[in-house]
């Protein structure tokens, strides 16, 4: 984890909120926004989508991604590299349960994990301001 006490109560905020805004783009440069449950798990968030959803055929060309919480007075915002991550399903399907009630090995059609390594962070607000790299 990180020994940036701001950082690390950013990246709790960011593990606990309903979702997160997920940022891609289309193989012709429009950006796709679009919310997104997900958890944060051993240094990374991750998503369930369909392997159809916009954002899995953007990132199939471009993995360049940003996640951000959905408060606009207080931002946190995370930049990095998305990739497919089907291995991560045991370990994922827990935390999806506990924390939304989701089941990700039985519903269907939402069969593609993605996850998401952070490179850079920015946040500013009443919760904390600052910029971090995260070592890859």
């Amino acid at each position: 984890m990180t020994s940036d006490p701001i950082l690390a109560a950013l990246l709790e905020k960011f593990s606990a909120a309903d979702c997160c805004w997920f940022a891609s783009t289309r193989p012709d440069g429009r950006a796709h926004l679009a919310p997104i449950w997900h958890v944060w798990y051993e240094g990374a968030a991750y998503v369930v989508t369909k392997e159809g959803a916009v954002r899995a055929q953007n990132i199939r060309r471009n993995p360049a991604v940003s996640l951000s919480l959905p408060d606009p007075l207080n931002v946190f915002v995370i930049e990095g590299t998305a990739r497919f991550a089907p291995e991560m399903e045991d370990a994922l399907a827990p935390l999806f349960q506990a924390k939304y009630d989701w089941n990700i090995r039985t519903d269907p059609g939402y069969d593609t994990i993605i996850a998401v390594d952070p490179m850079k962070a920015l946040a500013w607000g009443s919760h904390g301001e600052g910029r971090w790299r995260f070592d890859g």
